[in-house]
């Protein structure tokens, strides 16, 4: 019976996928400014990364809740609906994300969730 438990767990998390436990507990690979994400970010695809930037756009509909910042960076927050709703356009923000994708005026982290802005930041200058 523990055996039959145990592996039911085991291919829950497999199926479910380990990126909620980086978003929260893993540290970020690199932190970027949303101006530099372009240039510098293609090595950290999968990774989590964090982005320094103002938004644009919040979209909370029926859908998942987006954020977006400056340059097309869009910003996903899954079931942190209000966590989405605490920001306006405007605001200057810290995004944790998986960096999911990364082309040409468009970037997506998903999922994200905003960091603790006093948190330490040292964005990568390249």
């Amino acid at each position: 019976m523990r055996l039959r438990l145990f592996l039911i767990n085991c291919a829950a998390i497999l199926l479910a996928g380990c990126q909620g436990w980086i978003m929260d507990y893993g540290q970020p690979a690199e932190q970027f400014l949303e101006k530099d994400l372009f240039a510098n970010g293609e090595a950290y695809l999968g990774k989590k990364i964090t982005v320094k930037g103002t938004v644009t756009k919040v979209l909370i509909g029926p859908g998942e809740p987006k954020v977006f910042l400056q340059h097309g960076i869009e910003c996903r927050f899954g079931k942190f609906k209000k966590m989405a709703k605490s920001c306006k356009v405007g605001d200057e923000v810290f995004v944790d994300g998986i960096l999911k994708r990364l082309e040409e005026g468009e970037a997506l982290l998903d999922p994200s969730i905003f960091r603790d802005p006093n948190a330490e930041f040292t964005p990568l200058r390249k």
